[in-house]
């Protein structure tokens, strides 16, 4: 088959969906916002895509979307007023506000933390090791002297990824594999051109990623093994908030050559915001998204479950007053952890 461009194809895909979504325009503001997914192909930015055009059509607000950087650097960011809309993940509001792992370096962590403000959770869907079915490489212990990508540097799905690969094996990456420093756009670029050997991605099920690849040539998804469940590495990859096993069935993509269900990790994220957003506009963007999950489900079946009863699901940030305002408006029930400085 000739190779395409699976950026090109899946970004004009998704702008396609989001040109389909039919919403009254009810408001005339024209408030701008920096919003940041993570890779151009990955389940959030079909996310970000879907909520913008909704916020476009519903209030008329101007997101400006880029893709690409990792959330660990993207809440950053948001803390220091560089954004206003933002990849949260469980396990990443963990380390921040406890000053670990990736932030463990990083002197105010907990007070860049205090800044950020959620507005809901969804999940973005298991870490998925993919290689080429011609490659060779049929489990976790083949990767020995492989080209991995892993994640972008510094970023939580590296962590993951590598708790995930030493949980299984005992390898460590630069001594027993060599862990490929990418953002997640290039990473997939590259894996297609077949200058990596594996790649791992969080992303949706089913995901339209791996879909995409799969047209491409035949892929095998390489699953945690039983023997690896009681590794330290791996009670520490998955004893995290929002964390948890999940098997992906067999024949789940075409030219899926697994032969039996494979146990992934999975995970959640969210949308956060920081405190400086105005209580309006916060109020304005969780109603807007929460009560058009049709237009989200037209874009990506897998956004079904973006709903606001599992909107909260493990949430572990204080929420933003605006959202807070309306999960009480409709009755959600809020666990006090949660509750924002600024409603005590």
């Amino acid at each position: 088959m000739k190779r395409r461009s699976l950026l090109k194809t899946m970004g004009a895909a998704a702008f396609g969906l989001a040109a389909t979504l039919s919403i009254s325009h009810t408001a005339n503001a024209a408030e701008s916002f920096k919003m940041a997914s993570l890779g151009a192909a990955n389940s959030t930015t079909t996310f970000s895509i879907a909520a913008i055009e909704i916020l476009k059509k519903a209030y008329g607000y101007k997101i400006q979307l880029s893709t690409g950087a990792p959330a660990t650097r993207q809440a950053v960011d948001a803390a220091k007023k560089d954004l206003d809309l933002f990849v949260t993940a469980v396990s990443i509001n963990h380390f921040m506000k406890t000053g670990t792992k990736m932030y463990a370096k990083m002197e105010d962590s907990k007070e860049l933390f205090s800044e950020l403000r959620g507005l809901l959770n969804y999940p973005i869907g298991p870490y998925h090791a993919v290689v080429w079915a011609d490659s060779g490489i049929k489990s976790f212990e083949d990767l020995k002297g492989k080209r991995v990508f892993t994640g972008p540097p510094s970023g939580a799905a590296r962590t993951v990824s590598e708790q995930i690969i030493r949980g299984s094996t005992g390898y460590e990456p630069k001594k027993d594999y060599d862990a490929i420093n990418l953002d997640f756009n290039s990473a997939l670029q590259a894996f297609q051109d077949k200058q990596l050997d594996a790649y791992f991605v969080p992303t949706s099920v089913p995901s339209p990623q791996m879909a995409q690849l799969s047209t491409i040539g035949d892929i095998r998804i390489l699953g945690i093994p039983d023997s690896a469940l009681e590794s330290e590495d791996m009670k520490a990859a998955s004893s995290l908030p929002g964390r948890e096993f999940i098997m992906l069935p067999k024949g789940l993509y075409e030219n899926l050559v697994n032969e039996t269900d494979v146990r992934v990790l999975n995970s959640l994220v969210g949308l956060g915001t920081n405190k400086w957003m105005s209580e309006e506009d916060a109020y304005n963007i969780t109603k807007a998204i929460l009560t058009h999950n049709a237009e989200l489900v037209q874009a990506a079946a897998w956004m079904k479950v973006i709903t606001p009863e599992n909107a909260l699901k493990q949430m572990n940030m204080p929420l933003h007053i605006g959202a807070y305002k309306y999960y009480k408006e409709i009755g959600v029930d809020i666990p006090e952890d949660i509750i924002p400085p600024e409603a005590k």
